[in-house]
């Protein structure tokens, strides 16, 4: 079974806090799998489940949410 997640994290080359969407596998636990590759160079803050768009990091305004595509169901099977 696959989960679509929202990690957010610091990458080494800078401090701006970002964002990806990524699909992984889950394991026996329930929880997602996150390969050894996709951790080189990050420093996770955060997995969120489903889809989640980052409006604003620390120090930035926050965008109006026209600006974001904003899904407004997310299934939590």
């Amino acid at each position: 079974m696959n989960l679509k997640v929202t990690v957010l994290f610091f990458s080494e080359s800078d401090l701006r806090l970002r964002d990806e969407i990524l699909e992984l596998q889950v394991g026996d636990g329930g929880r997602a799998i996150i390969p050894l590759e996709y951790k080189e160079g990050k420093q996770i803050i955060a997995v969120l489940a489903g889809e989640c768009h980052l409006l604003n990091r620390i120090g930035d305004r926050v965008l109006p949410l026209s600006s974001a595509e904003i899904v407004t169901e997310v299934d939590f099977e």
